[in-house]
C-alpha cells in the first residue's frame, strides 16, 4: 500500500505510515478533504506528522506489545478492508 499523503510505501498490515505516521485508514477516507483544506490556507498538500505524535505511538505501541495485547483489534482489521476495497490515491482517477 501507498501512503496517501507522502506516498511511502506501507506494509498492508500497517495502520500507521511508518514513514509520516498518518492513520492510513483516514487518510483513504478523507484525505482529499484534508487537501483542499491545506491548499486553501497556502499550504502544500501533505504534512509531516510533528514528533510528539511519533513519540506517542511508538510509546503507545511498546506499551501494547509487554502487556501481550493483539496487535491488531477487530475494528482495525475491519477498517483494512474496506481501506483495501475502496481505496483511490489522490490525483488518481477512480
Amino acid at each position: 500500500m501507498r501512503c496517501p499523503q507522502c506516498d511511502a510505501d506501507a506494509p498492508e498490515d500497517a495502520w500507521n505510515c511508518p514513514s509520516c505516521r498518518i492513520n492510513l485508514y483516514w487518510a483513504t477516507q478523507h484525505y482529499d478533504v484534508l487537501a483542499q483544506l491545506r491548499e486553501r490556507r497556502g499550504l502544500p498538500g501533505g504534512a509531516s506528522s510533528p514528533a510528539f505524535l511519533l513519540a506517542s505511538h511508538k510509546q503507545a505501541m511498546a506499551e501494547r506489545e509487554a502487556r501481550g495485547a493483539p496487535r491488531e483489534s477487530k475494528v482495525r482489521a475491519v477498517a483494512r478492508k474496506v481501506m483495501r476495497r475502496g481505496a483511490v490515491r489522490p490525483g488518481s482517477a477512480a
